[in-house]
């Protein structure tokens, strides 16, 4: 049975990390369907993971958010707050299969799947761009969805500069610049700024850990010009959401222009939260307000959800949604209290990044529900949890 975990937990990190677009979806399925065998099979004779840290934080979210229900109960669609984000536990399934795994990938291999998944979603988006001339990419998906997911890859395929001594490791370093260029092409100023954002934490890290790495600091300073030269290039040819991300607070206030849909959404979650700053209004009154501060804003009622992770928690559970939220965000930082983990530079990188783009990406896009975005979190944390794990297992039998 060892190989066979090692086979779903491989699996499942490809499925859930490599396809792009649209077809993120179904590997979000997949690995989601993984986890949910480790879940069910090992959650009695594992049931000490529950225990962790990180497990707690993701359990505790769950459990707030379904406190909130009671208070806000008007029909079945507020039974969803607590669903929202049950995605998660896909981390804690891939800790457990990693526990009985005979082999969990190294960090090198790891890096190397998000790095394959930023080229391909890449490649894709210069063809959309480039050959069929389309404004905004996003091969299938949204091209919020499509330039959230580039981004995440490309951040923590950095991982592989810390994970191996090889000279070739340091190829790993343009993996977030090919992040910073695919989200330019979608032309979404918050996925743009959550690639930078991760770059820029990963760049810092890399250079504190090894600035008497003479190569490391060149191929540093080459990604982050290539990175300028891509965007000076997008810029160039045209596109006005790119060369308007300095102007990325036009998204909170009200301009007359097309960003006055984002602002309704976000002054509506403010409103929120105000009126009940406690357990909000429900999963099912998600909408509710931004409907009856707007009525004649046609495109905002057409709308599911008010798209930033901060605002929908908000509305949906108040003060006890955003403490939910925090947890969420927070749990890879967790695996930094085991002393192990902390020292092993892999797992101390990608919880970094992993905080750093998912709390930049969700300032102004929704990260967190049943979808491929919050599947990546989930999978990138499940293996940072099963190395963890792994690691001390190791040091706990010296």
């Amino acid at each position: 049975m060892h190989n066979v975990f090692s086979a779903l937990l491989l699996l499942a990190l490809i499925a859930g990390i490599v396809p792009p677009g649209a077809a993120a979806y179904s590997g979000a399925y997949v690995s989601m369907g993984i986890a949910a065998i480790g879940l069910v099979a090992l959650g009695r004779p594992d049931r000490a993971v529950l225990h962790h840290p990180m497990a707690l934080a993701i359990l505790g979210a769950i459990v707030l958010l379904g406190a909130t229900i009671p208070f806000v109960y008007r029909g079945e669609a507020d039974l969803m707050a607590p669903v929202f984000v049950l995605p998660m536990l896909t981390a804690i399934g891939l800790g457990m299969i990693g526990k009985r795994a005979g082999y969990v990938p190294g960090p090198v291999l790891f890096a190397l799947i998000c790095l394959i998944a930023v080229s391909i979603a890449l490649a894709g988006g210069a063809y959309e761009a480039f050959v069929l001339q389309m404004g905004r990419v996003g091969l299938g998906n949204n091209p919020i969805h499509y330039g959230s997911l580039a981004a995440m890859v490309g951040g923590l395929s950095v991982i592989g500069v810390v994970a191996t001594t090889s000279p070739w490791r340091y190829i790993f370093v343009i993996g977030p610049i090919l992040g910073v260029a695919a989200t330019a092409l979608s032309g979404s100023r918050g996925p743009l700024a959550g690639a930078l954002a991760m770059a820029g934490i990963a760049m810092l890290y890399l250079l504190i850990g090894g600035w008497r790495d003479r190569v490391l600091r060149f191929s540093i300073l080459g990604a982050l010009l290539a990175g300028a030269v891509v965007l000076l290039v997008v810029m160039s040819e045209g596109s006005d959401r790119v060369s308007g991300l300095l102007n990325a607070m036009d998204i909170f206030r009200f301009t007359g222009g097309s960003d006055d849909i984002r602002a309704a959404l976000f002054a509506s979650a403010l409103h929120a939260l105000k009126s009940s700053p406690v357990f909000g209004l429900g999963f099912g009154q998600l909408m509710d307000t931004a409907r009856a501060l707007y009525p004649d804003f046609a495109q905002v009622h057409q709308l599911e959800n008010l798209h930033a992770d901060w605002a929908n928690f908000a509305a949906m559970a108040g003060g006890i949604g955003l403490f939910a939220w925090l947890l969420l965000l927070l749990a890879p930082l967790t695996l930094l209290l085991d002393e192990t983990a902390r020292a092993d530079q892999p797992i101390a990188l990608g919880a970094l990044i992993l905080v750093t783009g998912q709390a930049t990406l969700g300032v102004s896009n929704a990260m967190f529900g049943v979808v491929p975005q919050t599947m990546l979190y989930a999978v990138a944390l499940g293996y940072l949890f099963a190395r963890a794990r792994r690691l001390s297992d190791r040091a706990a039998t010296r």
